[in-house]
């Protein structure tokens, strides 16, 4: 069964080890209302779970990735990909013209939240490290 929406837990392949918990980084978008997040969205009519996620970052992110594997178990009606891409991890954030995304950045601890909770960033971490 196909997933309702889809997100990405985007990482750089030029960190040896890019888990928070281990000082690495990960990309998180902010959203106007809902905070800091990853990004991610809805799939469109006869678009599969691959197109739709690579489409999302790409509008949400301006970032290419590459797909590692999925998690199909975390959220009922979503997966998360763990993602990489050779971008390198710095301080600066930046913007895209996602009027659904006011500012891109990497992180190397979990962003303050307002609707998504620190449990499931620290979860999902968690997943990605154990891969």
């Amino acid at each position: 069964m196909l997933p309702e929406f889809v997100l990405a837990w985007i990482t750089s392949s030029s960190e040896n080890n890019p888990s928070l918990t281990n000082g690495g980084h990960v990309v998180f978008v902010k959203h106007p209302t809902r905070g800091w997040e990853i990004p991610g969205g809805h799939l469109e009519p006869g678009e599969s779970p691959e197109q739709a996620l690579l489409r999302e970052v790409l509008e949400e992110t301006g970032l290419n990735v590459a797909i590692i594997e999925w998690n199909k178990e975390y959220y009922p009606k979503g997966w998360v990909a763990s993602v990489v891409t050779t971008e390198k991890p710095h301080e600066e954030s930046w913007q895209v013209t996602d009027s659904k995304v006011d500012e891109i950045r990497w992180w190397d601890s979990v962003p303050p939240v307002i609707t998504w909770t620190k449990q499931e960033f620290i979860d999902l971490d968690n997943w990605y490290t154990s891969q």
